[in-house]
């Protein structure tokens, strides 16, 4: 008997991506790899039910080459699955304001900021973090400012992953979080979905770490 042809024509795989060029170390998220914290510590939390991650530091290229000061940015994660949503967040996040003994300026360096996201949009997106990874198909890019958004599914579930840029800083952000929301129930999700989610995130700008400073309302 011959064998009748098969062609099988498999997913391409996605392509590990590490959008943030400008920065020293590994920025891409990894869940499985990051240690867990507690919420009461980590600079990014939704809010009770969460699961808190920390990844490696990193710095900035621009601030490790002209070594004017120091650059401490937080690479941080959250997860949570509540009645309404399935979410994972991300955050890299550093304090202007953090005063330190180690640097002769006794502060964070005038070139140390969160560079402006993503670099790629939209492939940036189906890497951002384990659900987009699973994503099997993708929307347009709505590119805006401060946020950005694109709408993939995750099996029977339409979702969303969004760019939202935070106050500007000597050029970059003080902050720039990436989070994916799948509804539970069936019901497609709105913009205004967007906009609940992101109230329940509690983000600390305050760096306790060596921070020769207490918390005060820049926080």
């Amino acid at each position: 008997m011959t064998v009748p042809p098969v062609d099988v024509t498999a997913r391409a795989p996605i392509q590990q991506v590490n959008p943030f060029k400008p920065y020293s170390g590994d920025t891409r998220v990894d869940e499985a790899r990051w240690p867990v914290i507690p919420c009461n510590i980590a600079r990014v939390d939704l809010g009770p039910g969460s699961r808190c991650q920390t990844g490696t530091p990193v710095e900035t290229f621009l601030e490790q080459g002209l070594g004017t000061g120091r650059c401490d940015i937080a690479r941080q994660l959250a997860m949570i699955q509540n009645a309404r949503y399935q979410v994972e967040a991300d955050i890299m996040v550093f304090d202007p304001y953090k005063v330190v003994a180690s640097t002769a300026t006794g502060h964070q360096g005038k070139n140390c900021f969160v560079w402006s996201g993503y670099t790629n949009m939209p492939d940036d997106f189906h890497d951002m973090n384990q659900m987009t990874r699973r994503a099997t198909s993708w929307g347009a890019l709505q590119k805006g400012d401060p946020q950005s958004t694109i709408a993939f599914t995750d099996g029977a579930r339409g979702c969303l992953a969004v760019e939202r840029l935070g106050p500007p800083w000597h050029g970059g952000y003080v902050w720039v979080v990436h989070f994916s929301i799948c509804p539970v129930a069936a019901a497609p999700l709105q913009l205004a979905d967007v906009d609940s989610v992101f109230g329940m995130l509690k983000i600390t700008v305050f760096d306790p770490k060596g921070n020769l400073r207490a918390p005060g309302p820049q926080q």
